[in-house]
């Protein structure tokens, strides 16, 4: 409810005028219930499906379904992509150099084409939970997490589905290059990241 209000307030200011441009700040407090829809959306196994066109307002990762899926502000599915993790998937992130893909509320800080990985998407891991939750075990929490696309032998995407069989990454999360290019512009900074178990 919280949310529907907001987006009613914007639009309001938007239409009338008033005020500057407002960035949607990233409530990483918020619990898991109310930002993300149900399971079933996340039962799918291809590698890329194009649902529709539209600017996602959130950006969903299920790790134990290997699975991102893009909603709009409605919570219209306009994209899934099958995804690969870092290569000890099991539980968050706590440290640097644990090869754990983090869990939690992020959002996205740049897009930018790697010549390692075709385009990535960087997020804003580590959060202040994250931050916290290391400094209480006297860890470092890292960073430079991202959404990043295939490395060069597999370009052309002829080994898509070896790469996707396997958690294969030092903690970020790897898609088809295909799948980065389709969501490429629907996504934006003020794009909400959930990344959860």
């Amino acid at each position: 409810m919280k949310k529907v209000l907001m987006y009613f307030t914007l639009s309001i200011f938007m239409i009338t005028g008033c005020g500057k441009k407002v960035t949607p700040v990233v409530d990483t407090n918020a619990t898991v219930e109310e930002i993300a829809p149900e399971l079933g959306d996340f039962d799918w196994q291809q590698n890329d499906e194009l649902i529709q066109e539209g600017m996602a307002s959130k950006l969903v990762v299920v790790k134990s379904k290997r699975v991102l899926v893009l909603f709009d502000k409605e919570g219209n599915i306009l994209s899934r992509h099958r995804v690969s993790l870092g290569e000890n998937p099991i539980g968050t992130k706590l440290k640097q150099g644990d090869f754990k893909t983090p869990e939690g509320i992020y959002h996205i800080i740049e897009q930018r084409s790697d010549p390692k990985y075709y385009k990535e998407i960087l997020i804003s891991y580590p959060n202040s939970a994250d931050r916290a939750r290391s400094k209480a075990l006297g860890f470092n929490p890292g960073g430079g997490i991202t959404f990043h696309a295939q490395v060069p032998w597999n370009w052309d995407g002829h080994l898509n589905d070896y790469t996707l069989e396997r958690d294969w990454t030092n903690g970020c999360i790897a898609m088809t290059n295909e799948g980065m290019d389709s969501i490429w512009n629907k996504i934006s900074k003020s794009t909400i990241v959930e990344i959860r178990e």
